[in-house]
């Protein structure tokens, strides 16, 4: 009823004026200005109206949050294949042949020890720099899967201990107190090190800021670099693969990266912290 007023007011405009009369213009004139006095206050009561009658249902609801996990649990299985064909794929190509070679080297140096010590030595030091180099893949290996760090002292720090490693000066602002279920530390630690790592190798960046903090919502992840500018979210690059992996935790990223910079990248997650 409130929201009839201004139509209400606009017709007996429209009748008034359309006659001569003194007492009918007077009547159109005062439905004029109540049709614009009424206007800002009376469609207000359509908002809650035609929330009631036209959001979807509860199971209408249930249905739509129903298909979006289903697509979330596509994307992630898709994801988790994905990283391990890179997994055997690195321990195959790397490691592995490294530790084959290793092998070789060190009957090749026993056999030579009794005829020609000085060549089998030679092959026992090839050996040690081969088996150190291997050491160094597989801890790089582990450390794209989980930082140790990462387990070993939470977020922060190992948001703090991957500044310190990134070849760009990084500032990080974070609340010291957050700790959080290991798996959403997981996305939220690679949410941080994928546009830092684009910075680096794409924006030519000298300088970024990481902002890890809380609000009523759940937490917020701000990364922002000097860099040139021009990120976007590709289907199939490291940004779409990051937002698919934020989304499993019903999270979000928005990229603001004109042309000339700066770029900033915002995650939101919604959860508790303990």
């Amino acid at each position: 009823m409130i929201a009839a007023i201004p139509p209400g007011g606009v017709a007996a405009a429209v009748l008034g004026f359309s006659r001569p009369e003194l007492s009918t213009r007077l009547i159109g004139a005062l439905g004029l200005v109540v049709a614009i006095a009424s206007a800002p206050y009376a469609w207000r009561a359509v908002e809650p109206v035609a929330v009631r009658f036209l959001r979807p249902s509860p199971a209408m609801a249930l249905a739509d949050r129903v298909d979006e996990l289903t697509a979330q649990r596509a994307d992630t299985t898709v994801a988790q294949a994905v990283e391990i064909r890179r997994i055997e794929r690195d321990l195959h190509d790397g490691a592995q042949a490294r530790l084959v070679a290793l092998g070789l080297s060190l009957a090749t140096a026993e056999k030579l020890m009794e005829t020609d010590p000085d060549r089998g030595k030679a092959l026992l030091r090839e050996a040690r720099a081969g088996a150190a180099t291997s050491l160094t893949e597989l801890r790089e290996l582990v450390q794209g899967i989980s930082p140790p760090v990462l387990n070993e002292r939470g977020l922060i720090d190992a948001v703090r201990a991957f500044a310190l490693d990134s070849p760009l000066e990084v500032a990080v602002s974070a609340d010291v107190r957050l700790r959080l279920d290991p798996p959403i530390e997981s996305a939220v630690y690679f949410g941080v090190a994928e546009p830092v790592t684009n910075a680096v190798k794409h924006a030519q960046a000298t300088r970024a800021r990481i902002s890890i903090t809380r609000d009523d919502t759940g937490l917020v992840i701000d990364v922002e670099d000097n860099g040139r500018g021009g990120a976007d979210v590709r289907a199939g690059g490291g940004l779409a693969g990051l937002r698919r992996r934020l989304a499993v935790f019903d999270g979000a990223l928005e990229i603001t990266s004109p042309a000339g910079g700066p770029t900033r990248a915002r995650m939101t997650v919604p959860c508790e912290s303990s």
